[in-house]
């Protein structure tokens, strides 16, 4: 009885075809789905971000004025409330958090007003600058689209700017040109006009510097 060459017998053959497409296509799936990995924790940031920002400008516009104002305490308290938040991302070493408190007036009595920085506090390693200035360096705000404050208003911007770690790898954001650090900012009206500095503390020194991790 005579048997069929090997080489022609090994071609005929269908046996395992499915396996070897399988090994082909697996490099190509799971490349689709660590991406989509990827951008999903991607937008997570983001969104965190930007919450983090809006939670914190609303918190202090409503504690920043009045007869009792913002501590100083009250303000360690919120950085720390803001690293939980974030978790898993990591604000407290690649994130930043620039609350700016901002009035209007006319020092000047020329009739325009100007957006005076009445206090700023820093915190996170991702030293960055403000979006609106350092008050070590300028008396006025640069607020969005130019905007200016009525005279005696008080308004409370808050930044956070996060530098995205990605999970394993940026090659995605590179490709699309997309930024792996990005800023956001919310901006709220106190919700009165008697403004109180934050209120010393001993225990707090305050966090004012704008080129240090800690502000202090």
């Amino acid at each position: 009885m005579r048997r069929a060459p090997l080489i022609p017998a090994l071609l005929r053959t269908r046996r395992a075809v499915a396996m070897l497409e399988f090994a082909l296509a697996l490099p190509l799936f799971l490349g689709f789905v660590l991406t989509a990995i990827e951008f999903g924790n991607y937008v997570m940031a983001n969104n965190r971000v930007q919450r983090l920002a809006a939670m914190s400008a609303d918190l202090v516009a409503q504690s920043g004025t009045g007869d009792i104002g913002i501590g100083e305490a009250q303000i360690y308290d919120l950085f720390s409330a803001l690293d939980l938040t974030a978790r898993p991302y990591d604000l407290r070493n690649d994130g930043r958090i620039v609350i700016t408190g901002v009035r209007g007036t006319d020092t000047d009595n020329n009739g325009t007003t100007e957006n005076q920085i009445l206090w700023q506090r820093f915190d996170g390693g991702y030293v960055i600058a403000p979006q609106v200035g350092c008050n070590k360096t300028v008396t006025t705000a640069s607020l969005p689209a130019g905007r200016r404050l009525p005279l005696g208003e008080i308004l409370f911007h808050v930044q956070v700017s996060y530098r995205y770690r990605p999970i394993l790898t940026d090659i995605p954001f590179r490709m699309l040109s997309l930024p792996v650090d990005f800023t956001r900012i919310a901006m709220f009206r106190a919700r009165n006009k008697d403004f109180q500095s934050p209120t010393p503390d001993d225990r707090f020194p305050p966090k004012d510097k704008c080129t240090t991790a800690s502000g202090l």
